[in-house]
């Protein structure tokens, strides 16, 4: 299947797909660490580019920052 033929997912299924929450996945996004598209008014994910092991510990990076900020 190429990315042109690949069916993109919301958002819901993003942070399901990468076991964090919205607000993580927002983050993701404004860090430009999370590839989304914007289709109109809404956001979508290629599952592919979610699946980049560079994403596998975005929960984690997030939960060590603001611990950092927090001190």
């Amino acid at each position: 299947m190429t990315q042109t033929e690949e069916n993109l997912i919301d958002p819901a299924a993003a942070c399901q797909m990468l076991s964090i929450d919205q607000h993580s996945l927002l983050r993701g996004i404004n860090d430009g660490i999370v590839p989304a598209y914007r289709i109109g008014d809404a956001v979508r994910f290629r599952p592919s580019e979610l699946r980049h092991p560079a994403l596998s510990g975005l929960a984690e990076y997030y939960r060590k920052i603001d611990k950092e900020f927090a001190a």
